[in-house]
């Protein structure tokens, strides 16, 4: 194999060898927004800052809860949003979460005065911190 053939193959392989380490890292990701039966309340997470948005989307009296879960750290919250109808409120983990963890998150709605849930969505979603 003559020297110009083996320069090449070797770029070739440092080339293969970046791309599949690219490739193996794990990306952050923005998370889906998702609403509760009936549009009531929506929640969704952003990655840049890793931040739970809630929305209090009806002028029911209720608040709009986002109930989230990162079982790799323990963390097993219920974020409130009592400002009323037509609000969101935001709570950002910051550097708290890990790159690369998943973060599940479902929407809820409650009575703010004794922190009591009334009804979450049967399903969660998630993003990547």
């Amino acid at each position: 194999m003559s020297t110009s053939s083996r320069r090449g193959l070797v770029g070739l392989l440092a080339a293969l060898l970046c791309l599949v380490g690219a490739a193996s890292a794990q990306a952050s990701a923005d998370g889906p927004k998702l609403c509760a039966p009936g549009n009531t309340a929506c929640v969704w997470f952003t990655n840049d800052g890793d931040v739970i948005h809630v929305q209090d989307v009806a002028c029911d009296g209720h608040s709009a809860v986002a109930q989230v879960q990162i079982a790799s750290l323990g963390i097993y919250d219920n974020l409130w949003n009592s400002d009323g109808c037509g609000t969101i409120r935001t709570y950002s983990y910051g550097t708290a979460v890990p790159e690369g963890t998943t973060v599940y998150y479902r929407p809820c709605i409650g009575e703010w005065g004794t922190r009591t849930l009334l009804s979450c969505n049967s399903g969660w979603t998630h993003g990547t911190a």
